[in-house]
């Protein structure tokens, strides 16, 4: 899990296995787990922890006389140390490599030999006399990426950028070709964690130049995010153990949420089903490799398809929001503003829709909070859209979000209202969308339970679709609707959804039976073309360094459909049956996928946060 970049799953499953391992006094084990832990700490940023975690490590190890592994732990102990603490010299990291070369440990010693090499040059001192080693070719995966970065960071502290940025172009084709053989949705996007510094430090090259180049910072920037979204899936290898996992997963949520419903206890049923969550994810892990890798696209790439639209492509780099818009034919590049403002806009405006959503709030409630959301979407619009209106000219907009700005509801932006605008996770990801032939023609409306408004809406589209099949009550199980889904042209769903940020593969969608997981949909072999969630927040998603965006309506993409449109906070029932209809007869009349969306979100922009995603073409 640590190998590829799964921090928080494993700091999961150690704490987990902890207090175990303490209660039976299992010494080495024990050990073991606190280091594996404090590994899982100094991925995820907590310095601090990772310390405590590899110092408790090195002193089971010394008491047990397991001098290589106590040495290991020292490395990790001195690591963190050295990610807050100004008194860790680069001295210390070469006493340390020479203590692990004399136990017998070569990777370990090279790794601490280049961190006392960066240690330095970020000092402003030239590398250590032992120089940067190479990794052997058995070397782990993060020992290749931070050799790397050493050679990157010496060459631009020797004023050589270019060999830096050839250096970070090497480092991530490495991680490339170990993505590559990954199986598994989470995985694909895990492995991001161990490039994250080598393409900072390239885009902030690229951004520091004079002037800087907006169609390079383009390119860098497509290298570097979202590249689970590149990959043409493969077919899957059917695992009946998983597939009975799953189904037991369904059963066991259904238990819970009646189990809460009628206040009754749920911690053995929260164990059960997180116990459940796990095993699902290790077994989706092991199976065949997740896709066939497509061509990183260019600004070159892009135009072509882009057609009269603008693109936008956000970054943030140092503190700072930047956006490279490609319009016309050109590329500019322009500085935003503070990042941290941003994030702050962005979370409070969906704080505000989230208290917005229902559908019968109380007046004087309703109007407090519409206040203080459109002040807040004027001042995300401020900041995010109005410095770039000279060139985007009215155009129809392709957005490629990066973090935070994955929730930002487009739609209520001032600037953005009643403009079609399409959100995709990488310019790549929205090339290969708009580039995909249209093959079936079946549709499928599906109505979720407890929905009323989902009913009606439902039976007025069906009218519409008079050849549609339709899965209500209780035909709309999650096994009739996964196989329903497979080749379809367009599929609607009107159910109950929850976006799970804590793994985002079993965000749900809440169906006759029980919930349907995106894990389940990213097995689908011919996913839908165009999918409709007419549901709440399934177009969150968490984010993963490297911008791996993963979620309900990301997974479905991910998986190959062309065009997800989902909500990005919580949405009332009738709010989202009135986006419907409105959203409907804007397609018979011929419009496009967000033409349609933006003339129905117009209305009410703030109670209705639906985004298109992928493509419209």
């Amino acid at each position: 899990m640590l190998a590829a970049g799964l921090a928080a799953e494993a700091a999961e499953h150690l704490d987990d296995a902890l207090p175990l391992l303490r209660r039976h006094r299992v010494g080495q084990d024990l050990a073991e787990a606190e280091l594996a832990r404090a590994a899982a700490a100094l991925l995820l940023g907590d310095h601090p922890g990772a310390r405590e975690f590899a110092a408790q490590a090195q002193r089971r190890f010394a008491r047990r006389g397991s001098k290589p592994w106590a040495e290991v732990a020292a490395l990790t102990k001195l690591r963190a140390e050295a990610g807050y603490s100004a008194s860790v010299t680069p001295r210390r990291f070469e006493r340390l490599a020479g203590r692990l070369h004399d136990v017998g440990l070569p990777d370990e010693a090279a790794v601490a030999t280049m961190l006392a090499a960066r240690l330095a040059l970020r000092r402003g001192s030239p590398a250590p006399a032992a120089g940067i080693p190479t990794p052997r070719p058995t070397a782990p995966i993060d020992h290749v990426m931070l050799h790397h970065l050493c050679l990157a960071e010496r060459a631009v502290a020797a004023g050589d950028p270019g060999t830096a940025l050839v250096q970070a172009q090497s480092g991530l084709d490495r991680l490339g070709r170990v993505r590559d053989r990954m199986g598994g949705l989470d995985l694909l996007c895990g492995t991001a964690v161990h490039g994250r510094e080598l393409g900072e430090l390239a885009v902030s090259l690229v951004l520091s130049t004079t002037p800087p180049s907006p169609t390079e910072t383009f390119d860098w920037l497509e290298r570097t995010r979202a590249q689970v979204y590149r990959y043409e899936p493969l077919p899957a290898i059917g695992d009946p153990v998983l597939a009975r996992r799953v189904a037991e997963a369904r059963s066991v949520s259904r238990s819970l949420q009646q189990a809460r419903l009628d206040r009754r206890p749920v911690a053995e049923l929260e164990q059960r089903l997180e116990a459940l969550r796990q095993e699902v994810s290790r077994l989706g892990w092991h199976t065949s490799p997740w896709g066939r890798p497509r061509p990183v696209a260019r600004s070159g790439d892009v135009t072509p398809p882009l057609g009269d639209k603008a693109m936008i492509s956000y970054a943030c780099n140092d503190g700072t929001v930047h956006a490279v818009v490609l319009a016309d034919g050109k590329a500019t590049l322009h500085t935003l503003g503070p990042a941290e403002h941003v994030v702050e806009l962005t979370r409070q405006l969906h704080a505000d829709l989230d208290v917005l959503a229902p559908d019968h709030l109380p007046d004087v409630l309703a109007k407090s909070v519409t206040a203080s959301a459109s002040a807040r979407a004027k001042a995300l619009d401020n900041a995010l859209v109005k410095p770039l209106l000279p060139v985007l000219d009215g155009r129809d907009l392709v957005v490629i979000p990066t973090g935070d700005l994955y929730a930002v509801p487009w739609s209520a932006l001032p600037s953005l209202h009643g403009r079609p605008v399409v959100v995709a996770p990488s310019a790549t990801a929205w090339t290969t969308a708009s580039s995909t032939a249209t093959s079936a023609d079946r549709v499928v409306l599906v109505g979720g339970p407890e929905l009323p408004e989902g009913s009606a809406e439902v039976a007025a589209l069906h009218r519409a679709y008079p050849d549609a099949v339709v899965l209500e009550g209780k035909y709309a199980t999650a096994g009739a609707v996964l196989e329903a889904l497979n080749g379809t042209r367009l599929a609607h769903i009107a159910a109950h959804g929850t976006h799970a940020p804590d793994n985002a593969l079993f965000s749900k969608l809440e169906l006759f039976d029980g919930p349907l997981f995106a894990h389940e949909t990213a097995q689908l072999t011919r996913p839908p073309e165009q999918v409709v969630l007419a549901s709440c927040e399934l177009a969150l998603s968490h984010i993963r360094p490297g911008d791996e965006a993963l979620g309900f309506a990301g997974a479905m993409l991910a998986s190959g459909s062309r065009t997800v449109i989902s909500a990005v906070s919580k949405v009332g029932d009738k709010a989202a049956a009135d986006t419907m209809t409105l959203f409907y007869q804007g397609l018979a009349t011929g419009r496009t996928t967000a033409q349609a969306l933006a003339e129905a979100t117009a209305p009410d922009p703030l109670r209705r946060p639906f985004v298109c995603f992928g493509s419209d073409h």
